[in-house]
């Protein structure tokens, strides 16, 4: 019985490095699933997004804004009857009279004030459509790190639930050929349990991964059918820093600009608005005919309830987006220098992992496999190797994936291209 427990073991652990080189393999003999890009994610975004879509709907509803406040009040027209005789309505007064007026308001102080306040409206709507498309790509590229990595690591635990399954099979075999204790059978079935419940938590990440997908593209993906593909970072990555292109920063500046042209409007409606109009009547059963000019302005009279308050009202609200603009630019500084230290910390462990941590760990496990399938180690020992390097592993994806959502919240922050796809381009007005 012993030597042929040693052969199973000896064929466990000669068939591990097989495993975990060979994956790759074995997953290309199924039948492979459709590649998901963050190319294909962006290009698919800029379509069906409904966010992006309802800023391009705002941002039109502006600019037709703009035309009606550029646009004269429609003149008043009214036709008069005045001066008959009672009962009878009659007409032979001669102070009978029958009149048309049409009078037209000109709003000369306030109306080029109007267009441009208007304008500086449609320009902050615009602007809200990159925010909105800036967005989209950093969530989607976050959800995609997500769902890699968690179909990346249900792939290590696949590889080392077969392991452990064998090795709990030897385990059993030994201990009903009482060459081993029970221990050893229940810490094999612990961690194959530990295992599989780590393995479920994965499963439900990348689900959720592709639910939120789906929910930005308005549509269904369908999580066991795609695999999603990591995005190259730029060959050559922008380094500057500034904030000249963060969307928010942008969207504070046109709000600033917008507040300026409101408080402008507000002052400018101080002054009165002239009226100028023309009657024309006539005389009922004559042929007398009549024509008249009217002039007129409104009277500020309630200015100080009306305007003046008016005026302070904006001049609150440009020091509101003043502070604002300030606050933005300051967590958007903040912003990058956390994740330019997050994309440091992950570059730096993957070179750790790939370098030092994960070739050492595979030397001890495989050192105490041999020593185990010698008789000079313990199953504690094998064990403990084995799931070190499982969760190295699936730390080395970790940090991958921190890699790629460090850089998509890098070129939310900066507005420049972190990735091998081109950056979104709105023209603004």
């Amino acid at each position: 019985m012993l030597p042929t427990f040693l052969h199973a073991v000896r064929g466990v652990f000669g068939r591990a490095s097989l495993l975990l080189l060979g994956a790759a393999t074995g997953l290309s003999a199924q039948s492979a699933p459709a590649p998901l890009t963050l190319a294909d994610l962006v290009e698919r975004l800029d379509r069906a997004n409904p966010m992006i879509a309802a800023a391009r709907a705002a941002a039109d509803a502006a600019r037709a804004r703009i035309g009606p406040a550029t646009a004269w009040p429609d003149p008043r027209a009214e036709l008069a009857v005045m001066n008959r005789m009672l009962p009878r309505f009659s007409t032979m007064s001669p102070l009978a009279m029958d009149q048309l007026s049409v009078t037209q308001m000109l709003p000369l102080a306030s109306r080029r004030a109007m267009s441009h306040a208007a304008a500086s409206r449609a320009q902050v709507a615009s602007a809200g459509i990159a925010t909105q498309r800036l967005d989209a790509r950093r969530d989607a590229a976050a959800m995609l790190a997500d769902w890699w990595q968690a179909d990346s690591a249900r792939a290590v635990m696949d590889e080392t639930r077969t392991l452990l399954r064998e090795a709990a099979a030897v385990a059993e075999a030994m201990y009903r050929a009482g060459q081993g204790n029970q221990a050893n059978v229940l810490r094999m079935q612990a961690e194959l349990t530990k295992m599989t419940a780590e393995w479920t938590a994965m499963d439900a990440m990348r689900r959720s991964a592709a639910a939120g997908l789906s929910a930005m593209l308005d549509a269904t993906l369908d999580a066991d059918s795609l695999r999603p593909e990591l995005p190259v970072p730029a060959v050559s990555m922008a380094t500057d820093t500034a904030l000249t292109a963060n969307p928010d920063v942008v969207l504070a500046q046109r709000r600033i600009a917008s507040s300026a042209a409101d408080e402008q409007l507000a002052r400018r409606e101080r002054w009165p608005m002239l009226e100028l109009g023309v009657q024309y009547g006539r005389q009922p059963g004559t042929n007398e005919r009549m024509v008249g000019l009217m002039a007129g302005a409104s009277l500020p009279i309630f200015e100080r309830q009306r305007q003046q308050q008016m005026i302070e009202e904006m001049v609150a609200m440009r020091r509101m987006t003043d502070a604002d603009a300030r606050s933005t630019e300051a967590s958007a500084r903040a912003g990058i220098a956390e994740s330019s230290a997050a994309l440091a910390r992950a570059r730096t462990l993957q070179r750790l992992y790939d370098g030092t941590l994960l070739p050492q760990l595979q030397a001890v496990r495989e050192s105490a496999g041999a020593a185990y399938r010698g008789g000079a180690g313990s199953l504690e020992a094998m064990l403990d190797a084995l799931m070190a390097e499982n969760d190295a592993r699936i730390a080395r994806l970790t940090a991958r994936a921190d890699e790629t959502r460090a850089l998509a919240r890098l070129e939310r922050l900066t507005g420049q291209a972190r990735f091998a796809v081109p950056m979104p381009t709105e023209r603004l007005p």
